[in-house]
């Protein structure tokens, strides 16, 4: 009978390494998919931001597009600009006295 309980009790104690173990490697198979998780989120995050930049690269391509469709309106708008330009520097000027 005591022979039978150490039996049993051995057996338990093996079982319970074995859980140990297997708890062991799950935690740290755990842990590694838990850091590969923040480094894919990390990318998912700059890969937003970047998208989001190109995004608006493109509008401003657009914009820039419409904005000068030829040769003419592309040298008339700059020098509307270029007056514009010179009657702010005007104001600071005058501002400055």
């Amino acid at each position: 009978m005591a022979s039978e309980l150490q039996d049993t009790l051995k057996r338990l104690i093996g079982k319970s390494e074995v859980l140990i173990e297997k708890y062991n490697v799950l935690k740290a198979e755990k842990e590694a998919v838990d850091e590969e998780n923040a480094k894919l989120k990390a990318d998912i995050d700059r890969l937003k931001m970047r998208v989001e930049a190109l995004e608006q690269d493109c509008e401003y391509l657009r914009i820039a597009r419409t904005v000068s469709a030829n040769r003419e309106e592309l040298e008339r708008n700059r020098v509307m600009l270029g007056k514009l330009v010179q009657d702010i520097d005007k104001c600071i000027s005058q501002l400055m006295d």
